[in-house]
């Protein structure tokens, strides 16, 4: 990871990103490696993928476990609301 004039250089499936990030880099860092880290389970999983549909499944299950998180946070606000 390099940072440039408030960018982050990240690599992520053997391409560099550049990431504008105000913060010191830190968040982005996590979150690159977050990223790398599933990437490469599904690499192990499904080694005959590409690098693109790699990536597209990643994303799928990101997304998914954000939708979850979301749903949980509603949940949890709901209760609190009725409190």
């Amino acid at each position: 990871m390099a940072i440039v004039n408030d960018q982050i250089q990240v690599e992520v499936l053997g391409e560099v990103f550049s990431i504008r990030d105000n913060s010191g880099g830190e968040e982005v860092r996590k979150t690159s490696e977050y990223l790398n880290t599933q990437i490469d389970i599904l690499k192990e999983r499904y080694p005959s993928l590409t690098a693109k549909k790699l990536a597209v499944l990643a994303a799928f299950h990101l997304t998914d476990e954000l939708m979850q998180v979301r749903k949980d946070y509603e949940t949890l606000a709901q209760i609190l609301d009725k409190q």
